[in-house]
């Protein structure tokens, strides 16, 4: 990655794009495709990245109509199927076979990935590993962030030339952050990021997709990670071992 250069990102399971921003945020990425299949986060993402393809099937991606390489594929892929909230039962498909097939097809050199059980994150990692990826993972909360709330993922770190650690960010890490500050928590700021003006009343479907969003400030804090260890590649000094 040269200096004037951004790291091209893929996003699965879109949603309204909370992982994308985050990375966006550090200034060192630039989101050039994402997938998703419902009609009101499509309608925010395009108002958002409004120069991003989209396609809306993780079925039936990637077409041949087009490249679709990136340097860093980001997904939360459907956590229904490991969330103690449907009581044991499976009330989705799970989606990461459909992730991770898409990930053998594009190969990129990172992939960042969510989800809200420890089991589902864990068996990531391992077919990751088959494939050649080295992996690291840890659970980080929206209250690792100074938000007043937990929103507690896991989180995937894979990547083929870095060797990046994953784990809870301490408090110097957090305080060196410019985003996170007083003022970027609660309903409101949240709903300003899920906000389209189309002229019909969407209050259900807004809380669905905020709901679901991840915490874009952990995802920025992970991308200043990656950047950081592209950085030291490129100098010669060596992986980051932190």
């Amino acid at each position: 990655m040269t200096a004037n250069r951004k790291l091209t990102v893929g996003s699965l399971f879109a949603g309204i794009g909370g992982l994308e921003l985050g990375l966006e945020m550090t200034g060192g990425f630039k989101t050039v495709w994402q997938v998703e299949n419902n009609e009101y986060a499509t309608r925010v993402l395009e108002k958002h990245w409004s120069d991003a393809r989209r396609w809306n099937d993780v079925r039936t991606f990637p077409p041949k109509c087009a490249e679709w390489g990136c340097d860093v594929i980001c997904g939360g892929f459907p956590c229904q199927p490991f969330s103690t909230a449907s009581a044991g039962k499976r009330v989705a498909v799970d989606r990461w076979p459909d992730m991770l097939r898409i990930i053998e097809i594009i190969h990129p050199s990172m992939v960042l990935a969510e989800n809200v059980s420890k089991a589902a994150i864990k068996a990531a990692e391992a077919d990751l590993a088959t494939i050649g990826y080295k992996t690291s993972s840890c659970p980080i909360s929206a209250d690792d962030f100074g938000a007043d709330h937990r929103r507690r993922r896991w989180w995937l770190l894979a990547h083929a030339n870095h060797k990046i650690q994953l784990h809870r960010p301490d408090d110097a890490e957090v305080a060196e952050l410019p985003k996170v500050r007083r003022g970027v928590w609660g309903r409101s700021r949240f709903a300003e990021r899920c906000r389209i003006s189309d002229g019909i009343p969407s209050r259900v479907d807004r809380l669905r997709c905020l709901g679901n969003a991840v915490v874009p400030q952990v995802a920025e804090w992970i991308g200043r990670r990656i950047l950081e260890a592209a950085r030291l590649t490129e100098l010669g000094q060596g992986p980051e071992e932190k």
